[in-house]
């Protein structure tokens, strides 16, 4: 296993039950902590205000009835990487946000995930 950067902890904002444990066994096999699942914004937000924030957040686009951008826009504020992880890319690169964020679809390839989530905790 390749070691880490020290900031290696990881929020995760999704509203699948299923594809947040992936995620989440995907990156704790890789060494990293895991903060979450938020299934909605208000979760996500609350876990942002707690004493151990995280180092880089990984955000679904659709939470059910609301979009994540409010916590895209908390984690822009507090200077904290994110990358939107989501079967709506198309939304998100169209135009729907006015931030610039990394990008990546579902289904994710987990060495690539694991990659890109290393990049941005350095």
């Amino acid at each position: 296993m390749t070691h880490l950067p020290k900031k290696n902890c990881v929020l995760i904002v999704e509203d699948d039950a299923f594809i947040a444990l992936d995620i989440e066994d995907v990156l704790r096999e890789a060494g990293f902590l895991v903060t979450g699942p938020a299934a909605t914004v208000q979760e996500a937000l609350t876990l942002l205000q707690g004493s151990e924030c995280p180092d880089v957040a990984l955000l679904d686009y659709n939470l059910g009835d609301e979009t994540s951008i409010p916590v895209a826009h908390k984690l822009e504020e507090m200077g904290i990487p994110f990358l939107f992880l989501s079967g709506q890319v198309s939304s998100v690169v169209l135009g729907d946000t006015d931030l610039d964020p990394v990008v990546m679809s579902k289904p994710f390839v987990p060495n690539h995930l694991i990659e890109t989530v290393g990049g941005l905790c350095a």
